[in-house]
């Protein structure tokens, strides 16, 4: 028997050793919101007459931004309430009410998305308290959808508001004042905004980026309804989102190189009119560019010597005005980077992109060979953008080519010409490539812009089809998936072009061909897409 003792503490002690030696595993990570457990008064209740709300819930919680995410509807002054803890883990909100409520109204305590665990933050979403003064709660109810006007894939978590349309609405109140009910998609295109009181309301959605619960037109997207909406309504909403066309402004210029002042700017560019107040010489030359990367136009002028520049920029009838301060800056040299530097598409040209804006390519310094060394016919132009030089000619499958540059064959603004150089590339074969016919059925107007897009939504081909019976064929199409999107071009202006709220402009419609399209080498793919 003391045998079997001593070999018991033994084991006792050799197991407890080993577990020292191992550290313990932590569990999976909490990815669950909170969840309220109890609320005093109760949710729902009628004939409310307290003064403290408090509402428990299983883990401790914190409030995250609550100041801009609470919505109280119908609003109460904030003066009235407050709410606590304001900071800091707690495992209640308390909700202290300063005032006696009008009578026969129900209220919502809607706190968007500021309820998260303290430990993970996992949000609880739209987590809202709602109680009556009178013998009811409002019931009511409104419901639908939200899209993206012009995206294939909508964005979760869009806001939808809604204002009542009594003696002090205006159209402003959208950038200025909190919506009397919100709701969200959450993490579909549906919505739904509850406990409504009967009457007629603004109805909009925000892809709200900062949570404030007002458009703010620079950042963020709206969509609306072009007529009120009547609560009770038993229609199928359906609301589009858009990104309005900014109004133009110009911002403070800099001197970005000895040679160039870049004039950053939000908004519309097209018209817009830089000009320089001070006087120089007769041959004084400059010229304006737009930044292929930012929202920048650029003043590009030949050496002369000054303390300051004096500018105006105009679009339509406003007019900035502003000086640039001389100051010594680097040199721009002149740098070609070829599109291509291996294999061309069939479909496409051959282009050289310049970091200065072009002004002369001469021909009689340039050669084109192919793979048999025999020279070819070429034309050349400069795009409108100033800084890609195209060279059209006929692009043959299996093919190599070697362009040659020799010295002046291009002149930029500043007078600088290239060194000699070449650039060699070649072609594949057709079979290579596959081919995506459509034919298009449309009960609507023309003309109808269709856009070859790939998986990030990125334009690879676009035709334009202006009636009944246009082919509409996508050939040399490198093996990918792709999807449609299709355009009602309405003002016949060969773009989409997006709304504005305050004028009730609705962008021009879009339609997405459900499926993606499968391209492979060697195939020709034909689908119907219909527009209804």
């Amino acid at each position: 028997m003391k045998k079997f003792k001593f070999f018991f503490i033994i084991s006792l002690l050799f197991f407890s050793q080993c577990a020292k030696r191992g550290m313990p595993e932590g569990g999976p990570k909490d990815e669950d919101p909170p969840i309220l457990i109890t609320a005093i008064p109760e949710k729902n209740s009628i004939n409310f007459k307290e003064k403290k709300i408090r509402l428990f819930f299983d883990e401790y919680i914190r409030l995250k931004d609550f100041r801009k995410q609470l919505v109280v509807s119908p609003p109460i002054e904030k003066s009235l309430y407050t709410i606590s803890p304001q900071s800091g883990a707690s495992k209640y909100i308390q909700i202290d009410i300063n005032k006696t409520l009008p009578q026969n109204t129900t209220y919502v305590f809607n706190f968007g998305q500021s309820v998260v665990d303290n430990n993970e933050g996992n949000i609880l979403p739209y987590f809202k308290y709602v109680f009556s003064t009178g013998d009811y709660i409002d019931s009511l109810k409104i419901s639908g959808n939200i899209k993206n006007a012009f995206k294939r894939e909508s964005d979760n978590f869009i806001t939808a508001l809604l204002y009542p349309v009594n003696d002090s609405y205006t159209d402003s109140i959208v950038y200025n004042n909190l919506p009397t009910y919100v709701g969200s998609t959450l993490d579909s295109t549906n919505f739904e905004i509850s406990n409504l009181k009967k009457g007629k309301y603004l109805l909009i959605a925000l892809n709200d980026f900062n949570n404030n619960y007002k458009f703010d037109p620079e950042t963020e997207e709206i969509g609306f309804i072009n007529k009120y909406i009547d609560v009770p309504s038993s229609n199928d909403i359906s609301i589009n989102l858009f990104k309005e066309e900014l109004i133009f402004k110009s911002f403070k210029p800099f001197i970005e190189t000895n040679n160039k002042i870049s004039f950053g700017f939000k908004g519309n560019y097209e018209d817009v009119k830089i000009e320089l107040l001070d006087s120089f010489s007769n041959n004084f030359k400059s010229t304006i560019t737009k930044n292929k990367e930012t929202d920048t136009l650029n003043y590009w002028f030949e050496n002369i010597k000054y303390d300051s520049l004096r500018f105006v920029v105009k679009k339509n009838s406003k007019k900035d005005f502003f000086t640039v301060k001389y100051k010594e800056k680097e040199k721009d040299s002149l740098i070609l980077i070829p599109s291509e530097s291996g294999t061309l598409n069939l479909n496409d040209k051959f282009k050289l992109y310049s970091n200065i804006p072009i002004t002369n390519v001469n021909s009689d310094f340039i050669s084109l060979l192919n793979n048999d060394s025999v020279s070819l016919e070429f034309n050349s132009k400069i795009d409108k953008n100033k800084f890609d030089i195209i060279f059209d000619f006929e692009v043959l499958p299996n093919d190599k080519y070697i362009l040659s540059l020799l010295p002046n064959a291009i002149t930029d603004f500043l007078g600088s010409t290239n060194d000699t150089i070449s650039y060699e590339f070649s072609t594949r074969s057709r079979s290579d490539y596959g081919t995506i016919k459509l034919k298009v059925q449309n009960e609507r107007s023309y003309p109808i812009i269709v856009q070859l897009t790939d998986s990030q939504e990125k334009i690879v081909r676009e035709k334009i089809l202006y009636s009944i019976g246009d082919p509409c064929v996508f050939t040399n199409l490198s093996p990918a998936k792709y999807f449609i999107r299709t355009i009602i071009d309405e003002n016949k202006n060969k773009k989409w072009d997006t709304g504005s709220f305050l004028k009730k402009i609705e962008p021009e419609k879009t339609f997405h061909f459900d499926e993606e399209l499968d391209v492979r080498a060697n195939w020709i793919l034909e689908e119907k897409l219909i527009i209804n």
